[in-house]
């Protein structure tokens, strides 16, 4: 049964010129997941991913390791309400 959820992503560390957001986008793609990232003044990234359930869990866990050249100190995951017109994922810049 497929079961949506949001959430908004805030990954803390070494997050900024490391390719990190694209490789978020990679990974949403990859599981056919709706949503967005962008860097954050304060240098850290944050990303809102929908979709299903256990999709959505996967990309979290994704977000804890980051791509080879990023250090991520942290996450905050919070559930957003499921917006039925998010389609594809994009880079903000």
């Amino acid at each position: 049964m497929y079961v949506p959820e949001c959430h908004r992503i805030v990954i803390h560390g070494k997050v900024q010129g490391v390719g990190f957001r694209l490789w978020l986008r990679n990974v949403a793609n990859s599981l056919n997941l709706a949503g967005s990232c962008r860097q954050l003044p304060d240098g850290n990234c944050e990303a809102i991913v929908q979709g299903e359930r256990s999709l959505v869990k996967q990309f979290i866990v994704a977000c804890k390791r980051g791509p080879a050249e990023a250090t991520v100190e942290r996450i905050e995951v919070s559930p957003q309400p499921v917006d039925p017109k998010l389609g594809g994922f994009h880079v903000e810049r």
